[in-house]
């Protein structure tokens, strides 16, 4: 079997960022132009969006350099955001969770706990039960 063309590959996803990415541009101006909202945006974006679908049905190879800029765009965009996401998860939702958890006590680890020789703690009634492997959760 030959492999796949790499230039056809290649022309296929220039055509898919064209009508995809044209598209949308398209839409999202009429959607102004009906609201008449944004007059010079949508003038620039209708241009736009209806060059790329043109040249996506037409003439794909010209959107080599777009996709790749497009790309590197989404590339940037998804490392800051997902930091920015990350961070808001973490320091808005788990670290009050975790201030209030310590604020009542809650210690799973047992690490507050009396030294003793032995810290082992026994079973419960359901884990001593054997079903209780065949179905764990």
């Amino acid at each position: 079997m030959s492999e796949p063309n790499n230039n056809h590959r290649s022309l296929r996803a220039e055509r898919e960022f064209g009508l995809i990415v044209g598209g949308v541009l398209v839409l999202l101006s009429s959607w102004w132009f009906y609201r008449g909202k944004f007059h010079d945006a949508r003038q620039v974006t209708l241009t736009l969006g209806a060059l790329l679908v043109l040249l996506g049905l037409i003439f794909p190879k010209a959107l080599v350099w777009p996709n790749k800029a497009w790309m590197a765009l989404a590339e940037v965009l998804s490392f800051v955001s997902t930091r920015v996401i990350l961070a808001f998860v973490f320091f808005v939702v788990m670290t009050p969770i975790g201030f209030i958890k310590r604020l009542f006590g809650w210690d799973p680890l047992h690490r507050r706990a009396a030294s003793s020789e032995s810290y082992w703690r026994p079973y419960s009634e359901r884990q001593r039960n054997p079903r209780h492997y065949e179905k764990m959760f």
